[in-house]
């Protein structure tokens, strides 16, 4: 794109009077202008022509509009969902939408109104405020309510907080598009399962598996949104979806299950660079690595198996300020740990050291 300096001189270039162009002058002042204004135009024809097409747009409303014309709609965020037991006076009254907190002060709302046993306890089910996964909460997140109530003793989730899912994003939508203009689906192909399934809130990766269990067969394997093990309830979202009239043939037996989860523990031993403490590094090389596994970017495709890269999640950790050197290991190997195609990796412990 042409910027003002240009523009302008290749105004000054084309003026035909005989008037002095140098700065300060009638002309060059005219010139200048002409270069500011030109340049936002070249700016606004290139943000345009960006929206054109669904690889180059950059604004939801333009790729919601093309990714249309291929028969796809953006998944939209989801609020996570759980219950709450909450101790106090016996026979003491919960309102509806009472705000509790967890512990980074995202708010979550009772659905409806509850009273408390005779024995003084109640479970009651909430919805956060805002939609995505900043809502998911491990146990024991939640524990206060926004305004204190004196007949009310405690609070806390006794089990996971989840189901929040982001709204699909860019990157995901058109390569959802694309996959649809590339892959046709008919007659309850592969494709036509998969892309019943990608239709669903909420999910993620997805797998099919036709004759599983003999003729007529069919397995569904789903993960969620978060590129976690699905629950019983997205499951059951996906099984209606292909069950619905515009699903599954006649006469198909499908069945819908989660991957299964592949539990993996890592030790990384890192060599930190002069000036620097393992406090300074421990957090980021945690959310780094569990960032590259969720994402796929520490694995790689070896005949029809996916592997888990010791070496890719070494240099990933080397880019972060203060490493020198590190060593991975996944569950007590230094080797490349092999991924089962239905199977999905949960990161479990993580532990830092520095030699």
């Amino acid at each position: 794109m042409k910027d003002k300096i240009e523009l302008r001189n290749n105004f000054l270039d084309n003026l035909k009077n005989p008037l002095s162009k140098t700065e300060g002058t009638y002309n060059f002042d005219i010139a200048a202008t002409f270069g500011i204004t030109a340049e936002e135009v070249y700016k606004e024809l290139e943000f345009w022509e960006k929206q054109t097409f669904i690889d180059t747009a950059t604004e939801d409303e333009y790729v919601d509009k093309h990714a249309l014309m291929f028969g796809v709609k953006r998944r939209v965020g989801t609020k996570a969902k759980g219950t709450l037991k909450i101790t106090g006076k016996a026979n003491s009254i919960i309102e509806e939408n009472t705000i509790f907190l967890n512990r980074d002060g995202i708010k979550y709302k009772s659905l409806r109104r509850e009273y408390l046993s005779t024995s003084g306890v109640a479970e009651i089910e909430i919805e956060c405020l805002s939609e995505g996964k900043i809502g998911n909460a491990a146990i024991g997140e939640i524990t206060t309510f926004e305004i204190q109530n004196s007949n009310i003793y405690s609070v806390t989730n006794e089990k996971e907080i989840i189901n929040g899912y982001d709204k699909e994003p860019n990157s995901v939508l058109v390569a959802r598009a694309k996959e649809k203009a590339t892959r046709p689906a008919h007659s309850g192909n592969i494709y036509d399962y998969e892309q019943w399934a990608k239709q669903v809130d909420g999910v993620g990766k997805v797998l099919v598996k036709p004759l599983w269990n003999g003729n007529g067969t069919v397995k569904v394997l789903i993960a969620n949104y978060n590129n976690d093990v699905a629950d019983s309830s997205l499951i059951q979202k996906v099984r209606e979806r292909i069950q619905s009239d515009d699903g599954r043939p006649v006469g198909a037996d499908v069945t819908i299950e989660s991957f299964r989860a592949k539990a993996i523990n890592i030790e990384v031993n890192t060599i930190l660079k002069s000036g620097y403490a393992l406090s300074d590094v421990k957090e980021k090389i945690e959310s780094l690595l569990k960032a590259v596994i969720k994402t796929g970017n520490a694995t790689f495709e070896k005949v029809n198996k996916t592997i888990l890269s010791i070496n890719r999640l070494e240099k990933a950790i080397l880019e972060i300020d203060g490493v020198n050197d590190n060593f991975v290991k996944v569950n007590n190997s230094n080797s490349n740990i092999e991924i089962a195609d239905d199977e999905i990796l949960v990161v479990g412990t993580v532990i830092i050291n520095e030699q």
